[in-house]
């Protein structure tokens, strides 16, 4: 069976499991930019104050990111919706249980 993907929905992408996997994978790479990696930027820092930059880059980090997804749902849907070119094709075959 093949399907074609007409079109993305917004809140699927922003309410998603999606979302969650790119803000924990922003807040590893801000641990280990702060924590792990030794920084001279970090060194004279407490660890509060550590903890608090952790925190505001992988803010920044998931956001920009998000953008980046949300306009690139955007171009898909333009592309395929508007334009009118084809989609992405999944092709699926049903696997029979075995008990």
């Amino acid at each position: 069976m093949k399907l074609e993907i007409k079109k993305i929905t917004l809140m699927s992408v922003m309410f998603s499991a999606f979302s969650l996997m790119i803000f924990f994978t922003s807040l590893f790479i801000a641990v280990a930019g702060i924590f792990i990696v030794p920084n001279p930027v970090w060194i004279p820092v407490n660890f509060l104050g550590r903890v608090m930059g952790a925190g505001l880059y992988t803010l920044t980090l998931f956001v920009i990111t998000m953008a980046y997804v949300i306009f690139l749902v955007f171009v898909y849907n333009f592309f395929v919706g508007v334009i009118g070119m084809k989609g992405l094709t999944l092709k699926m075959e049903e696997v029979p249980e075995q008990e």
